[in-house]
């Protein structure tokens, strides 16, 4: 082979290898791009899984996850006591419990038990915010550290209170869970109407005492019968007043509250510079414990708590054991993993603040709250047990159960003792909440129970043993020997009625509170004559709002000829002896008796409501009264007269008596024609 030829095949060769180099470096960066775009592709798909994860709704166990990583530690609490007033707020006088104990029902069953009734109702379903809602949520609390009552407020409000509604909701759209809890909803709010501020001006340095002297709010539930009443109480207390490094401490003291009023005795707090710092946490424990209690004790509820965002008292009281406040500390921050990407397990995620808090509200909802008579035999019942802070002592003795107070909580756990109660001793209510009581808000077996009177029969009553209106409900109890007539007269009927109240203002005597019929100057009840079987309503308030009552009589005075027909017919005014207790402590002195005018006329389906409303407010102006509140709570629709019924005078105006000339006279209906 010649040279020339051996030199062109190596030439070849190299030119071979040289594409062989260039097709294997092509080949390489065609697999490079491929793995890039995969890597673009996978990174892309990540994002979309992210995104579409961020968005879509969660399950309860992520809604908790989130809530707890997002909301609660995202809330900063600041630690000085430069704004502290907490000892300022002063609970003398206020009853105040012998022993603090550990609510142990809630802790050991109770708790686990309605979560994991939460958890078997809301499964898997998707049912709750999206993780990217929950987190912009949060971003509102990293801003700036909570120092005030009203930075509590907002936090409970957003992150906690709205949160645990979600969760609850999932109940209530459950019917199985509806009749098993009788209720329809529950839901947070604003403390109760503190009926001792009826007709009080609500100026701001009021406003700010109203702050201090009142629950900050309240968990109030709908029966299955729409009827609302409260399941529990609560306040917003700041870190610096509730600090958690002496919290548990001072809730491990059973004698905490003796200990704290024995030093009160001997001016110890007379300055917080001069305090002990372990006995100034101490004394504000005990005050903000005090401060719920007292709640509790007079709106007639077992259960409460005091929250500083970050930590919670839970409250249980039962009145078998009256001497003893129970606790159940809920301290997420101890328990569940402080990092995002650290696993949390499902016991972690029913120690959360929503966990914990939706299965007391569950627990709550076994025992509803004591209303009139109950709730009046309890106030007297602890009143005789119970001391009043700065008032007077207990005695320090071993906590047994003293002679005659042997009596097992009907609530309580298996074993316990009631009255002072030993330690095995506590009651929490049914764990399954079902449980009911007699005593709850049915308020008495003594309440009005018969259909109310009609216009026509209290007119009958109030023009003089007139004529028995054969349609009224009632009749049967109206008639005396077989009469066509009323047995008495308006005089005797307001005499008999005052005479009933007088000896118990319980008798025939319901507060429509459930049914949201109150007002700025007095609450609705409905009443019941017992002897005769005459029921309708009376407007009952406290003594300081007498005038307001008296201005509305004179003004159903006014429009005597319109009673009956576009006013309630006025049946007279009673006074009671020792009051109706409503929720709050406050008393019913005197009571306003009318005949029942109808539901509200807004809810009623009328084409040409606004006309009837309107031609109801010119019969009474034409009557020389100026109304002054057109509101739809003062406009009711009364079926049997068949137009709108107009009430709630206490700020209404007489008017002048107008000039009318004699060819004018019985116009307006005075000559039996039908007025308006």
């Amino acid at each position: 082979m010649s040279k020339r030829i051996i030199e062109e095949l190596k030439r070849q060769i190299q030119e071979a290898n040289a594409r062989a180099e260039e097709f294997k470096a092509q080949k390489e960066e065609i697999n490079a791009r491929i793995e890039e775009s995969n890597a673009r592709a996978e990174e892309f798909k990540a994002q979309k899984e992210e995104e579409w994860h961020r968005n879509q709704k969660t399950t309860l166990a992520e809604y908790l996850h989130n809530c707890h990583f997002d909301l609660y530690q995202k809330l900063r609490l600041a630690q000085d006591s430069n704004s502290s007033t907490d000892l300022a707020t002063s609970v003398d006088g206020r009853y105040y419990p012998r022993w603090l104990r550990p609510w142990r029902a809630f802790t050991d069953y109770q708790r686990q038990d309605q979560f994991d009734k939460i958890v078997g109702i809301c499964g898997q379903q998707r049912l709750f915010n999206q993780e990217g809602t929950t987190r912009d949520n949060g971003t509102i609390f990293e801003r700036s550290e909570a120092r005030s009552e009203m930075d509590i407020f907002r936090f409970e409000t957003i992150a906690v209170e709205y949160r645990t509604w979600d969760i609850l909701d999932a109940i209530w759209s459950n019917e199985r869970s509806c009749q098993e809890y009788q209720s329809r909803n529950l839901r947070f709010g604003s403390g109760p109407r503190n009926f001792n501020n009826l007709g009080k001006d609500s100026g701001a340095q009021d406003k700010r005492e109203r702050v201090r002297q009142e629950p900050n709010g309240s968990g109030t539930r709908t029966g299955l019968d729409g009827i609302e009443s409260l399941a529990f109480i609560h306040i917003y207390i700041t870190a610096h007043n509730f600090a958690v490094q002496h919290l548990e401490a001072a809730l491990a003291k059973e004698t905490l509250f003796m200990d704290v009023h024995e030093r009160t005795q001997t001016d110890g707090y007379s300055t917080d510079s001069t305090m002990e710092v372990e006995k100034r946490e101490e004394a504000r424990v005990a005050r903000a414990l005090i401060r719920v209690f007292n709640y509790m004790l007079l709106h007639g509820v077992r259960y409460g708590y005091v929250t500083t965002g970050k930590s919670r008292v839970f409250l249980y009281y039962d009145e078998e054991e009256p001497l003893v406040l129970r606790w159940h500390l809920c301290l997420p921050e101890k328990v569940v993993a402080q990092t995002r990407s650290a696993a949390v397990e499902a016991s972690q995620l029913s120690q959360t603040t929503l966990a914990q808090l939706a299965s007391f509200c569950l627990v709550s909802l076994s025992s509803p709250a004591l209303t009139g008579r109950w709730l009046g035999m309890a106030v007297d019942r602890a009143g005789c047990v119970l001391k009043k802070w700065k008032e007077e002592a207990y005695e320090y003795k071993d906590p047994a159960t003293p002679p005659g107070h042997g009596r097992q909580s009907e609530r309580g756990e298996a074993g316990g003792e009631g009255g002072e109660g030993g330690e095995g001793g506590e009651g929490g209510g049914d764990s399954s909440g079902q449980q009911t009581q007699n005593d709850g808000a049915d308020s008495s077996s003594s309440a009005p129970t018969k259909e109310y009177c009609t216009q026509a029969c209290l007119l009958g009553l109030k023009s003089g043993c007139g004529e028995l209106d054969d349609k009224c409900p009632n009749v049967a109890f109206h008639r005396v020997a077989g009469s066509a007539r009323h047995a008495i007269n308006a005089t005797q009927f307001t005499d008999l009625m005052g005479e009933q109240l007088r000896q118990d203002a319980y008798q025939g005597c319901d507060a429509l509170i459930g049914q949201r019929k109150f007002g700025a100057t007095g609450v609705l009840f409905k009443l019941e004559l017992v002897e005769f079987g005459y029921t309708f309503v009376g407007k009952g308030t406290i003594p300081k709002c007498l005038g307001h009552l008296e201005h509305e009589s004179s003004i159903y005075q006014r429009l005597v000829e319109l009673q009956g027909e576009v006013v309630p017919v006025h049946l007279g005014m009673v006074s009671l002896a020792s009051g109706y207790l409503l929720p709050g402590g406050a008393r019913v002195m005197h009571m306003m008796m009318m005949s029942w005018g109808g539901e509200l006329a807004a809810k009623a389906t009328l084409p040409d409501l606004e006309s009837e409303t309107q031609r109801s407010m010119r019969t009474i102006f034409s009557h020389g009264v100026y109304h002054n509140d057109e509101r739809e709570p003062n406009l009711l629709w009364n079926s049997e007269r068949g137009r709108v019924m107009v009430i709630d005078f206490d700020c209404s105006k007489l008017l002048p008596p107008p000039k009318r000339r004699k060819k004018q006279k019985g116009r307006d209906g005075r000559n039996g024609k039908r007025v308006g």
